[in-house]
């Protein structure tokens, strides 16, 4: 998904360069909808990274957390 991500952002550029040389808020939104779906993908790949660093599906500092309390004991 980063490298969608990556691929969104490179073609929000060129949509960006667009509007910029033309004028046209065309191509100015399609910056927009574009960087709004990258941004998309990346809370998306966030969310599942972090569910699937430590399989519980739980925060990284819960699990921090539960490891200290076992530790202190």
């Amino acid at each position: 998904m980063l490298v969608a991500a990556l691929g969104l952002t490179i073609l929000g550029f060129v949509f960006l360069v667009a509007a910029v040389a033309t004028g046209q808020i065309g191509w100015a939104w399609a910056c927009i909808v574009v960087g709004a779906l990258g941004l998309l993908l990346l809370v998306m790949d966030l969310i599942r990274g972090r569910s699937a660093r430590d399989g519980s599906g739980r925060d990284p500092s819960e699990v921090a957390d539960a490891a200290d309390s076992h530790a202190d004991r």
